[in-house]
Order: structure tokens, then C-alpha cells, then sequence
């Protein structure tokens, strides 16, 4: 089967089916694992983001949905080209890749035949889960898919088993965006609540918004997740120093002070693929180094002084 996926998400669920192999088509954003990079690159960007600052990129991004212009494209030629029998595509955000209406409507205009377009668009944990499942099912390989999302569920698993006899929650703010201060949606307040937290200042399966400065000294999290959406490690401390530190509410708030400050992967958290458990379990160890250290892989989150 020749696949084609158009977000990252789905291409890491590819591999971890272990069909990449079969992947002929990625997006722009497309970067893991690392041999992702080595396929035709099928969606562009409209502007080149990497180098702006949060401030840059959510102005070009506002300015772009007034005027109702695409952020992404297809190079219709290239998909011609690479024939793909299943293109994979997302309803979930127009900032991160294309919308599902544009690949319905290039590949109607440009191929002689009907591939078969999974569009998925998860919420919550168990969406993600479903979304394995249906992946797995349109790319042949349900059996597969079921073992990928049994084993991410016993991880789950031993995390909500790890809390036992804690009765007392951590308050947590999870920051997914810098300027403006946004908060996370969907599944991640879900994860804080397994990893043991709550996320007062977010809704559990619901959309990100703009939070307050003073929302956030009244809530006096007692802990705070910086994961700003697709900033890799140095650029999320990079910002989060500049957009964060330099705050003066900052410095009136308690989880600083604390050192209970931790920095994700920003490319982690946002992607609705298997290694949303790897966030779940950054979260438990961050808050709960003493019953689960060690836990999430390396390099997924580190505890940052931004002063």
C-alpha cells in the first residue's frame, strides 16, 4: 500500500505500525522518526515560521485567518506523482497542517482515481486510541494496531496504578502557547489528571484559549508545564525565558520560586500519536519524582530555572 500522510501524527503512528515502509508522502512538519525526513515532502508552509518569535508567528497566523488565506498547500504535481493509495489528513488545527477540505479538493483535481482520505480529529485520549485503531484498519493492519494501543494502555496503566494512596491533586498550568499566554486543550489537561494534577485552568477535552496573567496569579499553579505547539527543547527555553521570565507577574508567582518549573518538547505534546503516553509520563515523574523516576523517555521534559 502507498500511504501519504499530512500530519505528524499520523506519521508516527505509521511507523509505530511498523508500515513505514510504505509511507511514499509526508508534510513539511513531518520530522520523527528521523528517517520521516528522507520522504517527498507532499505540504509546504505559506511562510517560513522556525526563525519567528511566538509573538511573529501568532500575528502571521491571525492576519492569515482574517483574511481567510491558507497557511499550508499541496503540490498537486508531486501527489500525481507519488500515487498514493490512502492519504491521511486532520480536522483538528489549521496552524499545524492542512485541512482536510484541501486534500479533498486537490486530489479530486488532480488524480484520475479515488484514494481512500482518513481524516481524523481526536479530543481525548481515547480518541487517539480510536484513531490507532482506524489508521491500522485502513492501512491493513488492524492487528497491529490493536497490540500498538494495548501496550500504550498498559503504560497507562502502570502510571494510575503508581498513584495509589495519593488523595491530594497539584494544581498545573500547562502553557501551550508564549505570546499571547495560551492554554492546552484536549487531551492534555486529560494526561495532568492521570499523571495525578488537575488543570483548573483548562477544560478537559475542550479548545485551547488565551489565558490571563491575572487568571493565572489567582490560580498560583503548583506547578507549571511550558509545551509551547511545535517548539522543540532549546527554542521552548529560548522563548519561555524571553516571553516568561521577563514577566512581571512571573516573578510573583509560587512554582518559580519552588523550581517546579518544567519544559517539555514542544513537538510532543501537541502531536496526537503514540508518544502522547511519553507526555503522561513526563507529567507523573515531574510531579512525582519519587515513585516514578526514570519513567518517560529521555529527553521529553527537563526542570528549568529560566531566571
Amino acid at each position: 500500500m502507498r500511504i501519504c500522510s499530512l500530519l505528524p501524527s499520523a506519521t508516527e503512528i505509521v511507523y509505530a505500525l511498523g508500515l513505514g515502509d510504505q509511507l511514499v508522502g509526508v508534510s513539511h512538519a513531518c520530522d520523527y522518526p528521523p528517517d520521516a525526513r528522507t520522504r517527498p515532502v507532499v505540504s509546504h508552509s505559506v511562510r517560513q515560521l522556525s526563525h519567528l518569535s511566538s509573538q511573529e508567528i501568532d500575528a502571521i497566523i491571525q492576519q492569515a485567518r482574517a483574511s481567510n488565506n491558507p497557511v499550508h498547500w499541496i503540490d498537486g504535481d508531486l501527489l500525481r506523482e507519488l500515487q498514493p493509495d490512502l492519504i491521511l489528513t486532520q480536522e483538528l488545527c489549521q496552524v499545524c497542517a492542512i485541512g482536510s477540505g484541501s486534500v479533498f479538493e486537490t486530489a479530486a483535481r488532480v488524480l484520475d482515481y479515488q484514494p481512500e482520505i482518513l481524516s481524523i480529529r481526536p479530543a481525548s485520549l481515547e480518541d487517539i486510541f480510536d484513531n490507532i485503531r482506524r489508521i491500522g484498519q485502513a492501512a491493513q493492519a488492524p492487528e497491529g494496531a490493536d497490540a500498538l494501543v494495548g501496550s500504550l494502555r498498559q503504560r497507562v496503566a502502570h502510571v494510575r496504578a503508581g498513584l495509589e494512596g495519593i488523595e491530594q491533586r497539584s494544581r498545573v498550568f500547562c502553557i501551550d502557547w508564549l505570546d499571547p499566554l495560551r492554554n492546552t486543550g484536549q487531551w492534555t489537561p486529560e494526561l495532568v489528571e492521570l499523571a495525578g494534577g488537575v488543570e483548573g485552568l483548562a477544560e478537559k477535552w475542550g479548545v485551547s484559549r488565551e489565558v490571563g496573567w491575572d487568571e493565572v496569579l489567582e490560580y498560583q499553579p503548583d506547578y507549571i508545564m511550558v509545551m509551547p505547539c511545535a517548539f522543540d527543547m532549546s527554542r521552548a527555553v529560548e522563548e519561555a525565558r524571553q516571553r516568561l521570565a521577563t514577566r512581571p507577574e512571573w516573578a510573583r508567582l509560587e512554582a518559580p520560586r519552588r523550581g517546579q518549573v518544567y519544559l517539555f518538547d514542544g513537538k510532543v505534546p501537541s502531536r496526537h500519536g503514540p508518544r502522547v503516553v511519553d507526555v503522561l509520563e513526563g507529567l507523573a515523574e515531574a510531579m512525582h519524582p519519587q515513585r516514578f523516576a526514570g519513567l518517560a523517555p529521555p529527553g521529553i521534559f527537563q526542570r528549568k530555572d529560566l531566571s
